[in-house]
């Protein structure tokens, strides 16, 4: 399915982990240069500058082509039509495949460009087949195809943004068929969304580090990041209360059923982010929380104006400072496993088995077969060995 190299994705990996191993002072860098040669990767993949300069010429170019059939075709009347958009978002997607099977662009700039190009040009096209924007627009159906179009891009391409535009496009599909299906849709969404993300979030954690699935890990951290906030904004009191039927008023909100409940989640579920990150050693989870933590102070400010927001905005960045000195504190010394030192090197510690299988790999000459047959003498062995043996 993936239209990369599998053999250069795999050196890849490979490449990356020698890095962390090199950042870890674990081998030299004659070493690293060594596993570099043992295991090559043709990918075209210029530094970030370049990228973008590639990102932004390729749009200049597809702009000027485009703009140029619409010159040679102005008589035709077809240019505001789907068949149009369609044409055009095949064609950059054919020059897409084109590219990086011929010139193995990885992440250049020029497949970053024709990737969101045609996507953009087959779901215009896709939305000039609908009815004109009304009261009964199908939005459901228009975001239903976002999600098939970008989960396609996603897994060709391993595209992290196409991962997350897939699963917002997916969560806005199930928010809007669940509001038309039922009668009590809307009361009971949250409930419905934080089943849905919580059940996405744990499928994308077993699947992180699967043989099957390797390649996209990049992109199970970014549904990880994703889920883990849309499960907090299904349960924030001020989200529920907007999206509430009951609040047809803006300016003067009504009260939300199971209001409890939800202040509880609001303020409560960043810290529980924290302690489950803190215990099971997972940095996603505990930015996550840190994150969400100012959420939570913007919401009870919202509804309580016991002080200006500057002092909840300090008040907020004290507790944060706090919580962070604290756990420095508590790790200073490594528990189990977990310290607040560099990343990569625990990373690394983890994923020793592989660096050491890597570098007896990489450095272990071709095998000689034993000679079992040693015959007379000589200074190796038998029974005329010398005092030098």
């Amino acid at each position: 399915m993936i239209i990369y190299n599998n053999i250069w994705l795999a050196n890849l990996l490979i490449r990356e982990e020698a890095q962390k191993a090199r950042k870890a002072e674990a081998i030299s860098i004659d070493e690293q240069k060594k596993i570099a040669d043992k295991y090559p990767v043709g990918f075209y993949t210029p530094n970030i500058f370049i990228r973008i300069g590639l990102f932004i010429l390729t749009c200049i170019i597809v702009s000027f082509s485009v703009g140029l059939l619409v010159m040679m075709t102005s008589n035709l009347d077809i240019i505001d039509t789907w068949g149009f958009s369609l044409f055009i978002g095949i064609i950059t997607y054919i020059v897409l495949e084109v590219m990086i099977k011929s010139n193995n662009h990885f992440k250049s700039g020029v497949d970053d460009a024709l990737i969101w190009i045609s996507a953009g040009f087959i779901l215009t096209a896709f939305i000039l087949l609908q009815p004109t924007i009304n009261n009964d627009f199908p939005y459901s159906r228009v975001s239903l195809f976002i999600f098939l179009l970008a989960f396609y891009y996603a897994l060709r391409f391993t595209d992290m943004l196409m991962t997350a535009v897939s699963l917002i496009a997916l969560i806005a599909t199930v928010f809007m068929v669940w509001k038309d299906l039922i009668l009590w849709g809307m009361l009971t969404m949250p409930f419905l969304i934080m089943i849905v993300c919580s059940g996405i979030y744990f499928l994308s954690r077993r699947s992180v580090g699967k043989k099957t699935t390797i390649y996209y890990n990049n992109c199970f951290l970014v549904i990880q990041i994703i889920s883990l906030l849309i499960l907090y904004l299904a349960g924030n009191y001020y989200v529920v209360q907007v999206l509430s039927p009951v609040s047809s008023d803006i300016a003067k909100p009504t009260p939300v059923p199971f209001g409890f409940f939800f202040w509880t989640w609001t303020i409560l579920l960043p810290l529980v982010y924290i302690y489950s990150g803190l215990r099971k050693k997972d940095a996603i989870v505990l930015r996550t929380g840190l994150l969400l933590v100012a959420a939570a102070a913007f919401t009870f400010r919202n509804y309580y104006h016991v002080m200006p927001i500057e002092g909840v905005l300090c008040i907020a960045g004290i507790i944060l400072l706090g919580i962070c000195y604290w756990v420095m504190k508590y790790l200073k010394t490594p528990k189990h496993g977990f310290t607040y030192e560099d990343l990569e090197q625990d990373n690394f510690m983890d994923k020793l088995k592989v660096e050491s299988l890597i570098v007896s790999e990489t450095f272990s000459g071709p095998q000689v077969p034993a000679d079992n047959t040693r015959f007379g003498g000589g200074d190796f062995g038998g029974g005329g060995a010398s005092g030098n043996f």
